[in-house]
């Protein structure tokens, strides 16, 4: 049997379009009896802190950090839902928590990365399905130029690739998509080691691609296979470079 490359163009496109197919009938049956719900404090701090957590297990993947995935993935999948919760938000709590716990699980970072994206897609999803659209603040970060200023441009345009998922939002999604079209790194911007650099420009190339792909898809599920792909491509160079450069805890 032919082995199958999970990381090419093709392949996700094919998943995607699986994706896609498998969940369009769902949301179009659920469309009808989508009722907003009325504000609760109760409700919004208990999001406030589950967001919190599933954010640090996102920041630990970016990192390339399985480790520090673990404990808050696991608090995610155990933690109770508030009593304020409708009960039409059952189905996503369960899906949050299967999220979490194959997150939890992890054995790569690849395989984190992909639950992490799953979690954000669920959370935009109750979103959706509850009627609300709360605003995800975003990271504003100065414009530079060189080696920094281009990671902080692949920070903003990550930023709104998962305000997309959450909100949900398609604007903010494409709009992240396309924040990851800007001119390649030069090599003179890179650290004096071939060997780093060589490994840098292919992931940024992937990225890119990624990226491209992702613009224009519309499924949730679908945006989540790719917004996966992407944030483990940044974390297997920060893992691999964070002497050089790279996020570290906070």
């Amino acid at each position: 049997m032919r082995n199958i490359d999970h990381s090419s163009p093709l392949f996700l496109l094919v998943v995607a379009s699986v994706v896609a197919a498998l969940s369009a009938a769902a949301r179009a049956a659920s469309a009808r009896d989508v009722q907003a719900i009325q504000p609760n404090a109760e409700r919004a701090a208990h999001m406030q802190v589950h967001f919190s957590e599933v954010m640090t297990v996102h920041e630990a993947v970016i990192r390339g950090d399985l480790a520090a995935v673990r404990a808050p993935a696991t608090w995610v999948a155990e933690h109770d839902a508030p009593s304020s919760l409708p009960a039409t938000s059952a189905p996503f709590v369960a899906e949050m928590r299967r999220a979490a716990r194959r997150t939890a699980q992890a054995s790569t970072v690849l395989e984190a990365a992909l639950g992490t994206a799953d979690m954000l897609k669920t959370c935009g999803d109750c979103h959706r399905g509850l009627g609300t659209r709360p605003a995800v603040g975003q990271t504003i970060a100065p414009e530079l130029g060189g080696l920094v200023g281009h990671m902080l441009a692949h920070q903003r345009a990550a930023d709104q690739m998962l305000q997309g998922l959450v909100e949900p939002s398609a604007t903010a999604w494409r709009a992240g998509a396309d924040g990851f079209s800007a001119a390649p790194l030069r090599s003179e911007r890179l650290p004096d080691d071939a060997g780093l650099t060589r490994e840098l420009v292919a992931s940024e190339r992937r990225i890119h691609e990624l990226a491209a792909q992702a613009a224009k898809v519309d499924d949730s599920s679908a945006r989540a296979v790719f917004y996966g792909q992407i944030v483990a491509r940044c974390a297997d160079c920060h893992a691999v470079h964070r002497k050089v450069w790279g996020p570290s805890r906070r």
